[in-house]
């Protein structure tokens, strides 16, 4: 059954509009309407507007100015449909257009046309490095480095599980280090941590840890888990992070995390980072 095209617009905070809604206008105070209004906020306002005819899918965005937020809440709506094909358009000094066949193939396309970096999000991500011999005998991360010092490397989710799904209460996330290029993916992520558990449980076939709700924090994990598979050392660190799921608040997160490497099936690499929260990690108090 044919369905009337949707027309979306993906706001500088995430947020879904009905392009052709006066809601958008009046939200933005301003006196375009409709293609004119829509053409703006793409090119001056880092908004993103696509159309879903049953399956085929139009994008328009301006790589150069686009909101982290809104590019997050794309991926995120992509990833939650049926996609036929997509065309990509993106505006520079004028406009290119562009025919994927895939899903894949856009976000591909999209994640080599925007480059996010920690930079953009400076503040947002603190992080501080910890000794190992600072974990309490007692501490669920003192068991789990104390399993991977006994297991030679070598990964075992049934040994494993009592304290990842127990002690740690199933906050871990596994990833595996793709062979041919650079990319690291998801492999396993527990339930307890619910935003990302549910994401990755619905996309998890080609979900890569960058392509987070939250791209920049994405972008930025993904940085400590290839340290630890390239030094094949563990690490210890505490965070204080500010992330941002597209039509949620910014919410800080305090918790240490412990991330070991271990050796997958075959020539595969695979990372297991475990966490414990933690309010009084606070790497933002200014120094007395």
């Amino acid at each position: 059954m044919l369905q009337t095209p949707q027309d979306i617009v993906f706001d500088d905070l995430g947020e879904m509009w009905d392009a052709k809604s006066p809601a958008l206008a009046e939200s933005l105070q301003a006196s375009l309407r409709g293609d004119a209004l829509v053409d703006y906020v793409v090119r001056n306002l880092g908004f993103v507007a696509l159309c879903d005819h049953n399956g085929s899918i139009s994008v328009r965005l301006r790589p150069k100015v686009v909101s982290q937020m809104a590019f997050g809440a794309l991926l995120y709506w992509l990833h939650d449909r049926p996609v036929r094909r997509v065309l990509l358009s993106l505006q520079a000094t004028g406009w290119s257009h562009e025919l994927l066949p895939s899903r894949e193939a856009a976000v591909q396309r999209l994640m080599c046309a925007i480059k996010f970096n920690a930079d953009d999000r400076e503040g947002d991500f603190l992080s501080r490095t910890r000794p190992f011999d600072a974990l309490p005998p007692s501490s669920p991360l003192r068991a789990l480095l104390n399993a991977w010092s006994e297991s030679g490397g070598k990964y075992d989710r049934e040994r494993l599980s009592p304290l990842l799904d127990v002690a740690l209460d199933r906050r871990f996330v596994l990833v595996e280090g793709a062979q041919r290029s650079n990319s690291l993916f998801f492999k396993d992520v527990g339930e307890g941590l619910a935003t990302l558990a549910e994401f990755w449980l619905a996309h998890k076939t080609v979900l890569r840890v960058e392509d987070q709700p939250d791209y920049a924090y994405g972008k930025w994990v993904s940085g400590i888990y290839r340290e630890v598979l390239e030094t094949g050392k563990p690490s210890l660190e505490e965070i204080d992070a500010v992330i941002t799921w597209p039509e949620n608040q910014r919410r800080s997160y305090r918790y240490r995390r412990l991330v070991v490497p271990f050796k997958g099936e075959g020539d595969s690499t695979l990372v297991l980072s475990a966490t414990i929260v933690d309010p009084d990690v606070n790497l933002r108090r200014k120094p007395s």
